[in-house]
This record gives C-alpha cells, sequence and structure tokens, in this order.
C-alpha cells in the first residue's frame, strides 16, 4: 500500500505519548535570552492540548522549569509502562515489584540510579543491563505497549566551543541495536524500526515549516536508551543559530511546529494500526 493514499486516523483514543522537555533550571542551555529548558517546556506544553484533543493521553517527564535528573524520567517512562501492563490485567510475573524498583529510582536516584541503569555512562564499554531493568524491557516489548506508547525528547542544539552560529536545523536521533558501544550492555531494543520510521515521518514535517533537514542517525543519549518504547530525541534547531533561535522564540512558530508533530504522530499510529510491527513498505 502507497502511503501518500493512506487515510490519516484523527483519533488517538488509547494511545500514550510521552512529552520530555529536555534538561532544566539547574543545568540549563542559554544562549543571548534563549533557555532551551523555557522553550522546550514551552514547546510540550503546547504540544499536550494538541494531542489530548485527539483522544490522547500525554504524560510528560518535566511539568515546571525544575531539573528532573534522566535516570528519574527513564524510571517514570517504565514505569507507566508497567503500570499499563498490570491495569490492563497482564499475568507477567513480578511486575508489582519491577514497578517498586522504578519507583525506587524516582523517589532516591542518587541511590538507586546507578543500580538499575547505565550511569554514569560505562566508557569501557563493559556494563551489561541490570537484570530487572531487562525484564522490564522485554514486557515493554508486548504490543499493549509498543502499538500504543510513543516517547519524544525535545530539545534545541547548540555547537561544542567555540561556537558556530552558522550551523543550524533539524537532527532527530533513534536506538538502534548495531551501536558499537552499547553492544555489550544491550542490544535487544523491539522498536528499531518504528522510531526510525517516526523519525523520517516528523523531519519531513517539520522540514516544511523552514527549518533545515539535518540527520536521522542512531545514538546512545540515555533518554532513548534506558527504556524499550518506540522513542525519538528531537534537536529542533539550533539556538546558536540566529535564524532558529527566532523561530524557537516565537510563539507563532511554536504553534506551527506543534501541528508538523501532530500530523506526523497521527501519520505514525495510523500505519502502526494498518501493519502492525513491519513498517518497512512504508518507508519514505
Amino acid at each position: 500500500m502507497n502511503p501518500l493514499y493512506l487515510t490519516v486516523n484523527q483519533n488517538l483514543e488509547g494511545r500514550v505519548v510521552i512529552l520530555d522537555a529536555g534538561h532544566g533550571a539547574e543545568k540549563p542551555n542559554v544562549w543571548e535570552d534563549y533557555f532551551e529548558h523555557v522553550a522546550m517546556l514551552e514547546f510540550a506544553y503546547k504540544l499536550k492540548p494538541l494531542l489530548e484533543a485527539r483522544g490522547a493521553r500525554v504524560l510528560m517527564t518535566r511539568t515546571t522549569e525544575s531539573d528532573v535528573p534522566h535516570s528519574v524520567r527513564c524510571a517514570m517512562i517504565n514505569r507507566w509502562a508497567l503500570l499499563e501492563l498490570r491495569d490492563m490485567e497482564q499475568s507477567y510475573r513480578g511486575i508489582g515489584r519491577l514497578i517498586d524498583i522504578m519507583q525506587s529510582v524516582i523517589d532516591d536516584p542518587e541511590e538507586n540510579e546507578e543500580i538499575y541503569f547505565n550511569t554514569p555512562f560505562d566508557y569501557t564499554y563493559e556494563r551489561e543491563i541490570h537484570p530487572d531493568l531487562k525484564r522490564i524491557f522485554e514486557y515493554e516489548a508486548d504490543s499493549l505497549i509498543s502499538d500504543r506508547f510513543l516517547m519524544i525528547s525535545l530539545h534545541s542544539n547548540a555547537t561544542p566551543l567555540p561556537i558556530d552560529t552558522s550551523q543550524n536545523g533539524v537532527d532527530i536521533f533513534y536506538m538502534s541495536n548495531s551501536l558499537e558501544k552499547n553492544m555489550t550492555y544491550y542490544s535487544g531494543y523491539t522498536n528499531v524500526q518504528r522510531s526510525f520510521y517516526f523519525a523520517n515521518l516528523l523531519l519531513d514535517d517539520i522540514g516544511r515549516l523552514g527549518l533545515e533537514k539535518r540527520d536521522i542517525s542512531d545514538y546512545y543519549y540515555f533518554m532513548i536508551r534506558e527504556h524499550n518504547l518506540p522513542a525519538v530525541l528531537v534537536e529542533n534547531g539550533f539556538h546558536t543559530n540566529d535564524e532558529d533561535r527566532a523561530k524557537l522564540s516565537d510563539g507563532a512558530f511554536l504553534d506551527k511546529l506543534a501541528e508538523a508533530y501532530v500530523q506526523a504522530i497521527l501519520y505514525y499510529f495510523t500505519v502502526v494500526e494498518l501493519n502492525g510491527a513491519s513498517v518497512e513498505e512504508y518507508a519514505l
């Protein structure tokens, strides 16, 4: 079936979209008068009601300008997925204990994050995933989760020092099973194709707004590494570039950007519903 002829379902009832507004006030990314954590939280709050109006349940890892540790964010994500399975009366062994483990990371990350997550990142590349987190990943492969959940981490980009203000445009990252630096840790992610497919949809829709389309790349960022949901991390332009920063500081542009996200999300879930786990025939 040619995707150009799909009738896109406008109803997101039963879908769960997790929005992760990057960074926070404690460790802000700032350039001139632009604060990444403020702009991305504003954007998340523009996107949330648009998705909810179409029936989606929207969960946010950060709801204020305060920072939330990455481990807490991913523990929240994993816990939400496990709760969904439990509420749907899926008889997975030990699911209550796994929910409690993720809650322990949320409650006391300093004590528990290094036990269950790969943090600080093991640059010897010898660490293996904790058995309890591996079990969570296996549970998240259930179609009740993988067909219904989508996680999007929202960011804007900056060049390394010295700042190159000429660099501009959008990059999108997803988790794959072929990253050499992650092979020992875990290489059984089950939503690689879906994440890549959504990244293509989203980059195309954002590109129509005048932001430069750069790359879609696999990478082992924490927010797409420490769970097993369909997920992307999006750099929505460079805030170190004058033109990109002006767009990201403009509420009217963020409204258009939110609509672009909604259209990509609607199309993505339409394809998932029609074609299940395989999206290859819909490749752009």
